[in-house]
């Protein structure tokens, strides 16, 4: 799988390639093994592990289905190996999903990250960003109520839209201000002849890419984070993986998927009223009773802004005070919070931080 798709924009396989073979300690490179440790049409497990010693405890990343790559987390990833064997939620570019195997909803996206986490061992940890953190949010309390024993020990929520009322951003003004019927007629196209998804109904990346792009222009023009980044990449490996290939790497996902987000996260806010449904099953999360809770926000941040993260906080009432946390760091866009400098800096030592206190590393 290529590393470097620069200006590929939607034409994107069906997984990106993180790259990562080793990492550097104190001057000594160790060695990284990266193996498909599950996987199901739709999402791929990535097992990261050093070589060099014999046992890490395990952390989940649950990547965003949010039309990006995962590989968008590559920092984040990089930044928690030296700690810990670290897992990723690696979804695949539904394009290349044979039609056969149905289709994918956020129900879909709940399953298999309960899943996930059930496979893994016991005191998890399990960090969750963006749109990945209702489906990461929603198995915790479905896994408290239904298999205490799989519960993670700690969950860390980054830039996630909980409740996207509880301070608006453009994004979720504008998922709000149509019927759903609207993104269907508009948003949902047919997998051309070509690909392996041949047939399925689709949010395809070349429809995505028109508003990623117009975002991207309108924040250069303002001088915002984003501008900083494209003028001066602050990524790991901005070689190999440059910020501007990440960004703009759009894969189609599901028209399922996109519109019961849709209606369930952004128009019915579904989860902090109480009435997502799971196989039928209400999910509570009151039911959250023993997981350490951190969430973490960007002062700047316009996608995912304070407030949408941290009222995961009153919703899981059944936490005592001390296994809540936030922060929101200073200065910070969105995408800062997980690539580049200030990932380094500020939220990496907080994560490892957070889980000290927990006992969770």
């Amino acid at each position: 799988m290529p590393e470097n798709l620069l200006f590929a924009g939607g034409n994107q396989p069906a997984r990106r390639d993180f790259g990562i073979s080793a990492i550097v300690l104190e001057d000594t490179v160790v060695p990284i093994c990266a193996v498909d440790s599950a996987a199901t049409p739709f999402c791929s497990l990535i097992e990261f592990s050093r070589t060099d010693i014999p046992a890490q405890p395990s952390l989940l990343i649950v990547a965003p289905l949010s039309g990006h790559f995962p590989v968008i987390l590559r920092d984040l990833v990089l930044g928690l190996l030296p700690s810990f064997k670290v897992y990723v939620t690696d979804w695949l570019n539904v394009r290349h999903v044979p039609a056969e195997h149905g289709s994918f909803g956020l129900e879909d996206n709940i399953s298999c990250v309960l899943d996930m986490i059930i496979s893994l061992p016991p005191g998890l940890t399990v960090v969750a960003l963006c749109q990945g953190g209702v489906p990461a949010l929603a198995a915790t309390a479905l896994l408290a109520r239904n298999w205490r024993s799989h519960t993670p020990a700690a969950l860390i929520l980054i830039a996630c839209p909980i409740d996207p009322l509880a301070k608006p951003s453009g994004v979720a003004r504008l998922l709000r201000s149509r019927p759903l019927s609207w993104f269907e007629n508009n948003l949902i196209t047919t997998v051309p002849e070509v690909y392996a998804g041949a047939g399925r109904r689709v949010y395809s990346a070349h429809l995505h890419l028109v508003p990623l792009l117009t975002y991207l222009t309108r924040r250069l023009l303002q001088g915002s984070e984003i501008a900083a980044k494209l003028l001066s990449d602050d990524g790991s490996d901005p070689g190999r993986f440059p910020f501007l290939d990440l960004v703009t790497s759009i894969m189609d996902l599901d028209a399922k998927y996109l519109l019961e987000n849709t209606k369930a996260v952004f128009q019915e806010r579904l989860l902090p009223k109480g009435s997502l449904l799971f196989q039928g099953e209400r999910v509570d999360l009151r039911a959250i009773e023993h997981t350490a809770l951190l969430t973490i926000e960007g002062e700047r941040d316009d996608i995912a802004p304070p407030g949408q993260t941290s009222a995961a906080h009153a919703l899981c009432s059944s936490l005592p005070a001390h296994r809540h946390h936030s922060l929101t760091v200073s200065g910070s866009g969105h995408f800062s919070l997980f690539h580049g400098s200030t990932c380094r800096r500020v939220v990496q030592p907080a994560i490892l931080e957070f889980l000290k206190i927990h006992g969770a590393q």
